[in-house]
């Protein structure tokens, strides 16, 4: 079943307060965070990468990786939604 609109809204305001927490993930990582699958991953972040809330950055290691880290705009929401108590 597809998630609703406020529950897709929680899940990217959760995605950005991890991201914010470690600075830095890669998708793999923030899959098992958000107890969700690497698809659902990659919607979220191109949905907050159209946003200009993250940037992906792809790091040539074996297996290669992306890393998501916050662009200063998303880390100004991510204190935004901290304070505000709204994702527990």
């Amino acid at each position: 079943m597809p998630l609703s609109l406020g529950e897709h809204v929680m899940l990217l305001f959760k995605t950005l307060l991890i991201i914010n927490e470690k600075k830095e993930v890669n998708i793999s990582e923030l899959a098992s965070l958000l107890g969700v699958n690497r698809p659902q991953v990659y919607t979220l972040v191109n949905a907050l990468e159209s946003l200009n809330l993250v940037v992906r950055t792809k790091v040539k290691t074996v297996p290669p990786k992306t890393i998501i880290k916050l662009t200063e705009k998303g880390q100004k929401l991510a204190y935004c939604i901290k304070d505000t108590n709204i994702v527990h």
